[in-house]
């Protein structure tokens, strides 16, 4: 089945692979957690690195996110890039959970080379993996006029 679709406007949208999804991921280190609360839906930014085929980040102890870590809740996790052209853009969306790193995660966020440089500095201690289970992802081609 083809995963590219032209549309009416000259753009042409196709469907990303899981490991093209994980390669666009290596390329960025910002993107966006969503969770729903009692007072509804939240999005946070977040700045990350991938390590094998989950993500790694820091956060403050007793934060949001790190108390989704705690419980293993189910987020998402999406992040999107365009070029300063407008000639294209990708995004990428994975349905996933949360965890506190283990010792061995601890050991492959110490190891990342450049290392994870949290938005918080020092004060982002609690550790956590986004473990993906779907990944979804797209990559638009605006197609210029000659």
């Amino acid at each position: 089945m083809d995963q590219t679709a032209p549309t009416a406007e000259g753009t042409t949208v196709r469907k990303l692979t899981a490991p093209e999804c994980l390669d666009q991921l290596a390329d960025a280190t910002v993107g966006r957690v969503a969770f729903v609360t009692p007072s509804g839906l939240q999005i946070i930014p977040v700045n990350y690195r991938l390590a094998g085929s989950t993500l790694l980040l820091n956060t403050t102890p007793g934060s949001s996110l790190a108390q989704l870590g705690e419980m293993g809740r189910p987020v998402t996790f999406e992040v999107d890039h365009h070029g300063e052209d407008l000639l294209q853009a990708w995004s990428v969306l994975m349905q996933g959970t949360l965890r506190l790193l283990d010792r061995a995660g601890r050991a492959r966020l110490a190891a990342l080379q450049p290392p994870l440089r949290p938005w918080p500095g020092e004060a982002a201690s609690a550790h956590l993996e986004f473990v993906p289970q779907q990944f979804s992802g797209r990559v638009l081609q605006r197609h210029a006029n000659d």
